[in-house]
């Protein structure tokens, strides 16, 4: 398995380990997701080298996020324009780190 799940206390962060994405990949990511369908998801492509494609993971992020979880990317700064700027991709662990508070802190306020 490319991916390397790590629990934490609101969120899973998943490190992917090879330097190219493939859409063969996002498969497998929905596959792991089956297991935690519940979860809110970092996900850490910072290893990644080059995008076969991004369509079908930004296909996956928007169902996940219509779902009302938080689904934050992270990806080397030189690769961000590979993706919609409307979805949360961030370049640090730090940033999507605090991505996920701040949808935290709005899911709370809508739940009022």
């Amino acid at each position: 398995m490319s991916f390397k799940v790590e629990s934490k206390a609101s969120f899973l962060h998943i490190k992917f380990g090879e330097d190219t994405f493939t859409e063969a990949h996002v498969d497998e990511l929905q596959t792991l997701m089956q297991k935690h369908a519940n979860a809110h998801i970092l996900l850490n492509l910072t290893i990644v080298e080059e995008f076969e494609d991004t369509d079908a993971l930004q296909d996956f992020q928007v169902e996940r996020l219509d779902e009302n979880f938080s689904f934050i990317v992270i990806v080397r700064e030189s690769l961000m324009n590979l993706f919609d700027e409307d979805l949360p991709v961030v370049p640090t662990y730090q940033e999507a780190e605090d991505f996920f508070e701040m949808d935290e802190i709005q899911r709370k306020l809508m739940e009022e």
